[in-house]
């Protein structure tokens, strides 16, 4: 789990949505235009809040006339994948293999922060864009406040605490030879406020089950990989993993729930026995 880089200025944010809105049809693109002082201003509006954390105080939305066309710039059009192709060529190269709401699948969509049925002038915004995967978007749908608080880490927005908050137990079987393994996250130091946006967002999207049931088929995959490392000739496969693990962190951070994994099948006393197994 790993922050993202939010698209660079320039242009503006609001020029970006300009240009998308200069591409629809005449009748939505005179209603945009008709509305522009106002999206501008809850533009605006959106990015003070961003600046100083505050988006859980944004007040609703006030451009319900002009819902419909507001929420069709998120669509098949050419300013909108010129958007999403700058949102993915913002990010180091790779950092988008995976969804960073879960770190578990691919990323094919894109989540409104923000919901686009509640605030739909932010439906093409730059900053409210965040790439996942069907999963997550789907389990989030509309969902981001409770009393008050968000309750889904902004990847643009909040670091990822520095701190060991996600773990994992392996257990072995010597009689039939298997392996499981099982996550958990923990406080760890980290403030009150960021451990209770950390838990939420877990706990709300599943992820401890998710990484629960990738865990075996991602073990499997591992031990094939340091087999055939020492089939070629290596001598570590301890070594072998623990770059694997680094090379996880890099990309995805030092707690995503893969570089966890390895880092801890690198240091496990029962290492070379589980390559036997295969």
């Amino acid at each position: 789990m790993k922050s993202l880089t939010p698209v660079a200025r320039p242009p503006e944010y609001i020029d970006i949505f300009e240009k998308i809105r200069d591409n629809k049809k005449r009748v939505a693109k005179a209603a945009l235009i008709g509305a522009q002082a106002a999206i501008r201003s809850r533009f605006i509006y959106y990015e003070i809040c961003f600046a100083a954390n505050t988006l859980q105080g944004i007040p609703s939305s006030t451009l319900a006339p002009v819902k419909a066309e507001l929420r069709s710039c998120y669509g098949p059009n050419k300013g909108m994948r010129a958007l999403q192709e700058a949102i993915k060529a913002a990010q180091p190269r790779g950092r988008l293999l995976w969804c960073p709401y879960c770190g578990a699948t691919t990323p094919g969509s894109h989540d409104h922060y923000l919901p686009a049925e509640k605030f739909p002038e932010f439906s093409a915004h730059a900053l409210n864009l965040i790439p996942s995967c069907t999963r997550c978007n789907s389990i989030k749908d509309d969902d981001w406040l409770c009393n008050g608080a968000r309750e889904y880490i902004h990847f643009y927005r909040d670091a990822i605490p520095d701190v060991p908050f996600l773990t994992v137990d392996i257990t072995s079987n010597a009689p039939v030879q298997a392996l499981a393994a099982t996550f958990a996250i923990q406080q760890a130091g980290m403030n009150a406020e960021s451990w209770a946006l950390l838990e939420a967002h877990f706990r709300k999207l599943r992820l401890i089950e998710l990484y629960d049931s990738y865990s075996n088929d991602l073990i499997n995959t591992v031990l094939r990989s340091a087999r055939s490392y020492l089939n070629a000739g290596g001598a570590n496969p301890a070594a072998f993993l623990a770059s694997e693990a680094h090379e996880n962190a890099e990309l995805y951070g030092q707690y995503s729930w893969r570089a966890v994994l390895l880092r801890e099948m690198s240091t496990h006393l029962d290492l070379n026995q589980w390559i036997q197994w295969l």
